[in-house]
C-alpha cells in the first residue's frame, strides 16, 4: 500500500518514515550516527530542560547487555540491527516542568527518527524490555530517570529473514485521519465515528 498525505504541504519525510523490523547487518556511520543525535539535540523542550537520554551500542562490549533487555518478542529480529539502544527521560524539575519531560523526549526521538529517515536509515521504537534489567544493567536511578523504550537502527534488511509470522507484517502500515484527533473548539469527541 503506497503511503500518501492529505496536505501537499506536508514534508515527504513524515509519509516515508515507518518501523521496519528487517535490518541487514550494514553498519550505521559514526558521521550518520552524529547526525541522529544532533538533530535530537535541536528538540524543542520545555524552559530548554532537553531532559532525553539515548543509551546505544553497535559491536562493542556492552551489545549482549542491551539484547538481554529486548524483551523475547522483540529479541529474534531486533538483534540484527547494527544499532540499539535505549531511551529515558529524566524529569529533573518539580512540578508541571517534570510533567513534560516524556514529551520532550518524545520530540527528541521523533527529530532523531526523522533525520534516520533522511539518511535512508530506519528506525523500530520498542517498548517491550525487561524493565528491571534495564535499570540493572545502566545502573540509572529510578528516582531521577524513567527508562521509555528500546530502539533499533539501520539499514532495512529481506523480511524473509524474518520469522514467519512477522513477514507478512513487514510493511508500512496507514494511520488514523486527521478528523479522529484534530479538533477546533475547545469540545473534542475524541470517539470513533460510528
Amino acid at each position: 500500500m503506497a503511503r500518501t498525505s492529505d496536505s501537499p504541504l506536508v514534508n515527504s519525510v513524515f509519509v516515508e518514515r515507518w518501523s521496519p523490523r528487517a535490518f541487514s547487518d550494514a553498519p550505521v556511520g559514526d558521521d550518520q550516527l552524529a547526525a541522529l543525535f544532533e538533530a535530537a539535540r535541536w528538540a524543542p523542550s520545555w524552559m530548554n530542560n532537553q531532559p532525553w537520554l539515548f543509551l546505544y551500542e553497535t559491536d562493542g562490549p556492552d551489545r549482549a547487555d542491551f539484547e538481554a533487555i529486548i524483551s523475547d518478542f522483540n529479541k529474534p529480529w531486533s538483534v540484527a540491527a547494527p544499532v540499539i539502544g535505549l531511551i529515558a527521560s529524566r524529569p529533573g524539575l518539580e512540578g508541571f516542568m517534570a510533567r513534560t519531560a516524556e514529551f520532550d523526549t518524545g520530540a527528541a526521538m521523533m527529530s532523531f527518527t526523522h533525520q534516520a529517515t533522511m539518511l535512508g536509515l530506519h528506525v523500530h521504537l520498542m517498548g517491550g524490555i525487561e524493565l528491571d534489567l534495564a535499570y540493572d544493567k545502566t545502573g540509572l536511578d529510578r528516582d531521577e530517570t524513567n527508562i521509555l523504550c528500546a530502539f533499533a537502527l539501520g539499514h532495512m534488511g529481506d523480511p524473509t529473514a524474518l520469522p514467519e509470522k512477522l513477514q507478512a507484517k513487514e510493511t508500512a502500515s496507514d494511520r488514523m485521519p486527521v478528523s479522529s484527533f484534530a479538533f477546533k473548539g475547545l469540545n473534542a469527541d475524541p470517539r470513533p465515528a460510528s
